[in-house]
């Protein structure tokens, strides 16, 4: 283990970034005690702990974890030292994991709606009679060959059966949750590249050039890619630039940050890559022989993409976006990287295939410190046939609009009536027993979703259920890790997998046939045995005892799109995309201006933002509701000043659509044009934690909240409208136009 001197040590923690070092080390030092007998022991009983090693599913990150028991209950979660992402270290929302399990306020039986929805009057029933209630009236369906009435939903957490059920059903609407989040993205990618996803390997980057990411306080990679980045920039220097319209905790930590107009993020990277193409400084070795465009063709296509157009429109100086330019092209190796701030946008998917050409103009594709390919096992199985897909924000409209027909609706851990914009059309649609006959939801807590369903299921939690995934490895070295049960489901609650067996057993007519093994260990164990090297190793065995598993002779390969080309229609990486020419949209990386941005009297953009401790999901877990109870929204200082608005003004803020209510937070730290608020808090529902308010339970921290309920009460989808980029198909979260009025 490489050492680190004290004053360098100490300048890191008092950075505000060191302690991800300072976990990284105490992780490791945590893990030589096991190695040398050490183990965990209770602090109050002085008992030792059994540690099962699992999965957190809290966010797509899916870190390593382990459980630690006292006999069957579950004392604490830690990081898995193992786990080549995470490599031990967690975030608060991973550890207060526990507050999840272990919330009085769970969902522990089930139960069927009595009198109007949304009345709140419940029977409590067996999971025989909620089983045949399901059965029977899926069995109409599919007998009636009308499966795609059928419409699924599954939150983040998606079940290991939920493909091989609904292949056996037949061809039901699944709703796609990444519509709310990186569908755009994704669909940038796989037009460009041929997946739709990407790493970017930080851990060995000098320049990190950031639009709209945050990765200090939330990612898809989050923990594992964090530590990586702040070890870059402690231990070699590495330059990290961001372009975000607030000064988020990865802008605050930035060595530039730039507050971008929204949406612009496109003009801004293609002025950069005009830049490049101008000053000499491209890849022509990459872009001669592995895009499918010709420098001349590409240098007209930008020519007219100047950093002074670019600054009019985005309000970055265009000296800036000359030297930033020069520097990333001068500086290798370097690489990008893209959030919600890029593609949350109605000119999405354009924004993110002009921040994936810098990388490509540079050569910083799939290298050592570029933007690399995604190392992963396909755990997928064959066969399955393509679903009826539709974006979680648009399925509403439609079946308003009676343009879905809509017969039975699962919806398993999702919270569409909370999450989803314009959150009055999607509670009217589902109370609406014309447009949605019937709503089951299977969650843990009774979400805003859950008191609006005909039948509430109650689920197994992440702790008490089995999963097995391959996330992009962050090491490039691809691993499979296993979520298995630290604890027993409490009360009746139970995981969708197993209702999905007795369901098919119950609907018959061949379904059964698609579950025949006798167990969910026996099932994984299966997928596991088809896995080289890791049969060898143990399989499910090994799992089981470490995690997680990786072939430990691989060593990371760069430039893999040089064995088969990439996985696009010419093979190549498609600057000029064949997809989007097909389907009428301009086929080279474009700014497309966001309509109704260019003219705001008196009016701002309202952007939404995650914030580091909360999710949608963790709303009732005490640790991070202590924490994080305090929903402002941003506004420039400067702009408030000409609204006569102070800190800690109420003010109200209306669009075409809605409006809400929010305490104002004046700040230097965000464009004069843009106002700011985070999702995940806000809820009516969901529980009493969530909402702030105190109450007597077996649990005495539940009569100690003392903070107030109207902190909480603040939800901006009211005011938000569904829109959605007209190629990606994801919600323009970033694009409503609002004014403001102090009340």
């Amino acid at each position: 283990m490489g050492g680190i001197i004290r004053r360098d040590f100490l300048k890191a923690c008092l950075s505000g970034v060191g302690c991800f070092l300072l976990e990284h080390y105490l992780s490791l030092f945590s893990y030589a005690k096991e190695i040398l007998g050490g183990r965990q022991v209770s602090r109050y009983t002085g008992k030792f702990l059994r540690g099962i090693p699992s999965t957190c599913e809290i966010c797509p990150a899916r870190c390593g974890i382990i459980g630690f028991l006292e006999g069957n209950q579950l004392y604490k979660i830690g990081g898995n030292p193992r786990h080549s992402n995470n490599r031990g270290r967690m975030c608060s929302r991973g550890l207060a994991g526990i507050n999840i399990e272990y919330d009085p306020e769970r969902v522990l039986l089930p139960m069927m709606r009595r009198g109007e929805r949304g009345s709140g009057n419940w029977e409590k029933i067996s999971w025989d009679k909620a089983i045949e209630e399901m059965g029977n009236r899926m069995r109409i369906i599919r007998t009636g060959d009308r499966t795609k009435d059928f419409f699924f939903h599954p939150g983040g957490e998606e079940p290991l059966l939920a493909k091989r059920f609904l292949s056996a059903f037949g061809r039901p609407t699944v709703i796609d949750e990444e519509g709310l989040n990186h569908l755009n993205k994704a669909v940038a990618q796989r037009l460009t590249w041929g997946v739709g996803a990407e790493v970017p390997d930080v851990a060995n980057s000098q320049y990190i050039l950031n639009f709209g990411s945050n990765p200090y306080e939330n990612h898809e990679f989050y923990v594992g890619l964090i530590g990586r980045l702040v070890e870059a920039r402690l231990t070699r220097g590495a330059k990290l630039v961001t372009f975000d319209p607030r000064l988020s905790k990865t802008a605050g930590n930035s060595d530039e940050w730039f507050p971008i107009r929204p949406g612009t993020d496109g003009i801004v990277a293609l002025a950069m890559a005009h830049t490049i193409m101008k000053s000499d400084l491209y890849d022509r070795e990459f872009l001669e022989r592995w895009t499918n465009i010709s420098p001349p063709r590409l240098e007209q296509h930008l020519s007219r993409y100047t950093p002074k157009m670019a600054e009019e429109m985005s309000g970055v100086r265009a000296d800036d976006i000359t030297r930033i330019a020069l520097e990333f092209a001068g500086i290798k190796p370097a690489t990008t990287l893209s959030g919600g701030g890029v593609v949350k946008h109605f000119n999405g998917v354009h924004n993110e295939r002009c921040v994936a050409l810098l990388n490509a103009l540079t050569g910083n594709i799939d290298v050592r410190g570029g933007r690399c390919l995604p190392r992963l096992y396909d755990l997928e199985e064959a066969n399955h046939p393509p679903f009826t897909s539709v974006p979680a924000q648009r399925a509403m409209t439609l079946i308003k609009q009676g343009r879905m027909g809509c017969t039975f609706y699962f919806s398993y851990k999702s919270n569409p009536a909370y999450s989803n914009p314009d959150k009055k059309l999607t509670e009217e649609v589902l109370k609406d027993e014309k447009s949605v006959p019937y709503l089951v939801v299977m969650d843990t807590h009774m979400t805003e979703t859950a008191h609006l369903a005909d039948l509430v299921l109650p689920a197994a939690t992440y702790l008490e259920s089995w999963g097995l995934t391959s996330t992009p490895a962050l090491d490039m070295i691809p691993f499979v890790a296993l979520r298995q049960p630290i604890v027993r489901p409490l009360g009746k609650s139970r995981s969708a997998d197993e209702v999905f067996s007795e369901l098919a057993a119950h609907i018959s007519g061949g379904m059964e046939r698609y579950f025949d093994f006798d167990s969910m260990e026996d099932y994984i164990g299966r997928i596991v045995s088809k896995i080289e090297g890791l049969q060898q190793m143990g399989g499910l065995k090994y799992l089981k005892e470490h995690g997680l598993w990786f072939n430990p002779e691989a060593k990371p390969e760069y430039r893999t799109y040089r064995r088969g080309g990439f996985k696009t229609p010419s093979g190549k990486f498609e600057i000029d995309s064949e997809g989007l020419k097909r389907r009428g949209f301009p086929s080279l990386p474009t700014y497309e201006p966001i309509p109704g941005h260019e003219t705001l009297r008196g009016e701002f953009i309202l952007t939404t933002f995650k914030p580091g401790l909360m999710t949608p999901r963790t709303g009732n877990a005490k640790w991070l509701s202590e924490i994080v109870h305090d929903n402002p929204i941003w506004i420039n200082k400067i702009a408030a000043a000409e609204f006569h608005i102070e800190r800690g003004d109420l003010v109200k803020v209306t669009s075409e659509l809605g409006s809400f209510v929010a305490r104002a937070h004046l700040t230097q730290g965000i464009n004069p044009w843009v106002l700011a608020i985070a999702d995940g808090l806000g809820h009516w529902k969901y529980g009493r934690i969530a909402r702030a308010r105190k109450f007597k339970s077996r649990d005495p921290d539940t009569h100690l909240v003392w903070w107030g309920e109207d902190w909480f009460r603040v939800n901006p989808n009211t005011a938000i409208p569904e829109k959605s980029d007209p190629i990606g198909g994801g919600q323009a979260w970033m694009d409503t136009r609002v004014s403001i009025t102090k009340i």
